[in-house]
Parts: structure tokens; C-alpha cells; sequence
């Protein structure tokens, strides 16, 4: 080899065993890493799949559960703790349910099933079902119990809940859709909730027809319903309705949903309007300024309907209030209780 370097040349001579050293060396550093590499790649293809060092976050998504595929061994059914944390999370989601069913409902739902918590090493499909079904037995059951109770305070006012039930029914229609909606049959469960849900939303459909609303806002009572001393004579008669008194020309509102009966003037109640709610229920407002509605117009519950006055046989501005069953006044006050409790 000639090396030339600042203007002068050197020979360097390489001897032969020298140059079989360094071939060598160079071929056993090749070997080393050719075998290196064959023994990862083989390693790759055996091996499993490498996990991510950092997992990408999940999103929790309402939809369909897929159909369950049972397990051929009964180790592959028990919980893990990743399993076991995600049930216990579908356990507090069911309590958040039934606390806000109880805040409506006003009492607390019932629960029976999966009393002990899910522990590693239970069976995840028995611990799911059982909470499921706990859950659908005890809404089913909170609902026929309110159910139960605004019957109970519709008999106390004369009145038959089923009875107004069917009435709201009467006039009824549209598709037929099943439920549930992907044609499967519901559960036993959830058909008994269901039916639970159907007869309740029914009789507090009809107990919508019952006059409990105030008939003002904020006037105060006067003279309250049954024997009293006549306010011109002085002497014992009897008086078919509440009085409150307000300022002339004061909002007088619907105390239920019905159709408009009556507007005009009839003697002792001065300028009138009545309402009839059906299954021989009515309100009469008397004594007023003037009406806002119309003979025959259907009219809401908490609608305007006239306005406050002093007409026919009153000696002072107020609105006199009654509730008839079947053409006989009947004390309004356990109506106007039963629209402050909500039917309760």
C-alpha cells in the first residue's frame, strides 16, 4: 500500500497472514449478525401480537348488546377484575336509574337481587341478569304502588280511577308498532314493567280531567264550602262552592282540561262559565268581569278562561268556585288538596 501525506510517499506492506486475520474476523462479525437477525424475525413471526405501551382511550357507547355467545367452559363465564369493575359500574349506573324513578315516583324502588357485590371468580352472565332483573321487578313494582296511591285519593274524592282510565281511551289510534322494535319478544321482566308503566301513565291520564288546579294564582279564600251566614241576610245557608277574593279584572284559569259548557249570565252566580271534564264532572266560575272563552271550546288545564269580577249576587270583587259530580255540588277543597299533592 503507498500512503502519501505532506508531499512525501511511504510503502506499507501488508503480509498475507495479516490479511487471512482480518478476512476472517470480518466474516465472523457478519455470521453474529446474520444469526441475530434470523433468530428475531423467527421469534416475531411465533410470538404474540405486541401491546400497545399506551392504550387509547374507550368511549362508552349506548348501543344493542350482541347476541351472548354461551361459553363452552365454565371458567370462561367468571369474572376477572376488569370484569368485575364493569359490573359494579353497571350496578351504580342501575342505582342512578332508580333514584331518579324514586324522585318522581316520590318513594324509594323496591330492590331484590345481587344483595352481595360481584366479586373475582363469579359468574358475570348469572350477576348481570339478576341485576337486570332486580332492577325491572322493582321499577314495575314503585310504579303500580304510585299507581295504587292517586286511586286511593281518587276514591276519597268519589271517583273510580279505572273509570277514568278507560275514558282516555276512548279516542285512541295510530300504527301499529310492536315493542319491542327489533321483533324479539321482551323479556318477562320487562313486559311486567312495561304493563306496570301503561296502567300508571292511564290513570294519571285521567286524573288530568279532575278540576284540582287553583282557579287564581294569588288570591286568598274567603268564605269556604257548606253552611255559613249569608253575606246580605245574616242568616244559616248554604254555600255550593269556595270564594277568593282579588282584584277586579284578575286571570281566572281552567281548574282541568274539558270542554266549555256554559258562558253567560245565570241568576245568583252573575256572569258564568262552565267546564265540563267528563264522566260527569264540572267546574262553575261565577260572579266574573268577563269570559275569555267560548261556548263548546276545549280548554286546557291552567288556561285563562275569564276574568275576575263582582256580577250577580256579590258584595265584593271575587270568584266564586265550584266542583259538581253528576249536577250535585261537592266540596271543592279535597280537589284543590288533591292538585297539591300531585294525586299523593
Amino acid at each position: 500500500m503507498f500512503l502519501r501525506s505532506d508531499g512525501r510517499v511511504r510503502f506499507i506492506r501488508i503480509t498475507r497472514r495479516t490479511q487471512l486475520r482480518a478476512v476472517a474476523a470480518g466474516a465472523l462479525v457478519l455470521l453474529i449478525w446474520g444469526g441475530g437477525t434470523l433468530t428475531a424475525l423467527v421469534w416475531s413471526l411465533r410470538g404474540p401480537a405486541p401491546t400497545p405501551d399506551r392504550a387509547e382511550p374507550r368511549v362508552a357507547v349506548v348501543t344493542p348488546p350482541p347476541p351472548v355467545v354461551r361459553p363452552s367452559s365454565a371458567a370462561s363465564s367468571r369474572a376477572t377484575p376488569r370484569d368485575t369493575a364493569a359490573i359494579a359500574e353497571l350496578l351504580r349506573r342501575q342505582r342512578l336509574i332508580e333514584q331518579l324513578v324514586a324522585s318522581k315516583l316520590g318513594q324509594p324502588v323496591v330492590h331484590h337481587g345481587l344483595e352481595p357485590p360481584v366479586r373475582e371468580g363469579d359468574n358475570v352472565l348469572s350477576a348481570l341478569d339478576a341485576a337486570q332483573q332486580a332492577l325491572a321487578y322493582g321499577l314495575g313494582k314503585a310504579f303500580d304502588a304510585d299507581r295504587e296511591r292517586r286511586a286511593a285519593a281518587l276514591h276519597r274524592l268519589g271517583l273510580d280511577a279505572e273509570r277514568l282510565a278507560a275514558r282516555g281511551r276512548r279516542a285512541e289510534g295510530g300504527p301499529l308498532i310492536p315493542w319491542p322494535d327489533d321483533g324479539t319478544a321482551a323479556p318477562a321482566a320487562l313486559e311486567t314493567l312495561a304493563n306496570a308503566v301503561v296502567h300508571w301513565a292511564a290513570v294519571g291520564q285521567g286524573a288530568a280531567a279532575v278540576p284540582s288546579g287553583r282557579p287564581t294564582h294569588d288570591s286568598s279564600q274567603t268564605s269556604s264550602f257548606g253552611v255559613r251566614a249569608d253575606p246580605f241576610s245574616g242568616r244559616a245557608t248554604f254555600h255550593a262552592g269556595l270564594d277568593f277574593r282579588g282584584r277586579y279584572g284578575e286571570p281566572i284559569y281552567a281548574a282541568a282540561a274539558g270542554r266549555v259548557s256554559f258562558v253567560g249570565e245565570r241568576a245568583g252566580y252573575g256572569r258564568l262559565v262552565e267546564i265540563d271534564h267528563g264522566n260527569g264532572i264540572a267546574s262553575r266560575y261565577g260572579h266574573l268581569s268577563g269570559a275569555d272563552v267560548t261556548l263548546g271550546e276545549q280548554v286546557a288545564r291552567g288556561q285563562r278562561i275569564a276574568r275576575m269580577g263582582s256580577t250577580g249576587r256579590s258584595t265584593g270583587t271575587h270568584v266564586h268556585f265550584e266542583v259538581r259530580l253528576h249536577g250535585t255540588a261537592v266540596n271543592p277543597q279535597p280537589f284543590l288538596a288533591f292538585g297539591d299533592t300531585k294525586g299523593r
